[in-house]
């Protein structure tokens, strides 16, 4: 079950990454006009972070209760 949950946060994961646009921030002026593409980044990064915790978490708990 951990494995399942593991294995679909990392695709969510990835997807967040990919779908995250870094070049848009050196823009400060347009993302003041267009404040809505500012705050669909900063969720994206929050997603990203929360996924990112989730996936080191369960990494490391799957690590460490494996029977290798």
């Amino acid at each position: 079950m951990l494995h399942t949950i593991w294995i679909l946060c990392s695709i969510v994961l990835i997807f967040f990454i990919i779908l995250h646009n870094p070049k848009s921030q050196g823009f400060n002026n347009q993302n003041q006009i267009f404040g809505a593409t500012r705050t669909a980044e900063e969720n994206i990064t929050k997603v990203t972070w929360v996924f990112t915790s989730i996936f080191f978490i369960l990494t490391i708990y799957i690590s460490s209760s494996s029977n290798v």
